[in-house]
């Protein structure tokens, strides 16, 4: 038991009882952690404007005999106010934190993952609106992209996963952990060269850059590759993304 501070970001507030709120942080110090927010429903409490999706705080969080840390305080450091006067910024952030809290294990720290939410959220609070859905905003693939390389899900993009052969690769298997040539390639499924390029793109290049590197039609093809690869290693499917 202890009482630590921490920068965090709220990647989900579900209500409880009839005033508080059960809150899905990703922190800077303790990773992916579960907190109770006493109190802030009700409209005269000081915590609720301050621990919405998507702000970012230097929160106090006690931590008790259980797994559910209770917040003491929160001071906002960046609202992203951006997010909040334009539909398709929300509902791509929405997009990134259910990525976010689903892809990384509750308890471990990553600067790599920190930073990366922080980057992106900074960015999509100014974002233009994209092409598309908001679920296949190139920042949002970036995002999804990226932390496959951080949780170390990344697959093989530029050879056959099975046996080594260079391109072409027609299909993808996120069993056998990425592309596959055609003699491999029973069972998996296809895939398009845009998409992976798309993919590869979005790896290598910074995510500011993303709207460059996943032309519009690749799009739906990259966000199908980044789902497979979830549901095979992690046995995750993400509500904003299209079935498989």
């Amino acid at each position: 038991m202890g009482t630590y501070d921490t920068e965090a970001i709220v990647l989900r507030s579900i209500r409880y009882s009839e005033a508080d709120a059960v809150l899905a942080l990703s922190t800077r110090a303790r990773g992916r952690v579960s907190a109770i927010a006493k109190g802030a429903r009700r409209t005269s409490s000081r915590l609720g404007g301050r621990l919405q999706p998507g702000v970012r705080a230097l929160v106090t969080v006690h931590e008790g005999r259980g797994d559910l840390g209770t917040i003491r305080s929160a001071a906002v450091l960046d609202a992203h106010a951006g997010l909040w006067v334009a539909g398709h910024r929300l509902q791509s952030a929405g997009c990134v934190l259910e990525t976010v809290m689903k892809v990384m294990p509750e308890g471990e720290p990553s600067e790599e993952a920190w930073n990366l939410l922080v980057r992106a959220l900074g960015l999509l609070a100014r974002a233009p609106a994209p092409p598309g859905p908001a679920r296949l905003d190139p920042l949002v693939l970036g995002v999804q992209a990226k932390l496959l390389v951080v949780s170390g899900l990344l697959p093989v993009l530029t050879a056959c996963a099975r046996c080594g052969a260079g391109p072409p690769l027609p299909a993808f298997s996120a069993a056998a952990g990425g592309t596959v040539c055609a003699a491999c390639g029973a069972g998996a499924d296809p895939v398009e060269p845009a998409a992976l390029a798309a993919f590869a793109g979005l790896v290598g290049r910074p995510l500011a850059e993303a709207p460059e590197a996943v032309p519009p039609p690749a799009a739906a093809g990259v966000e199908r590759l980044v789902g497979l690869v979830l549901r095979e290693h992690l046995g995750v499917r993400l509500r904003s993304a299209a079935p498989l």
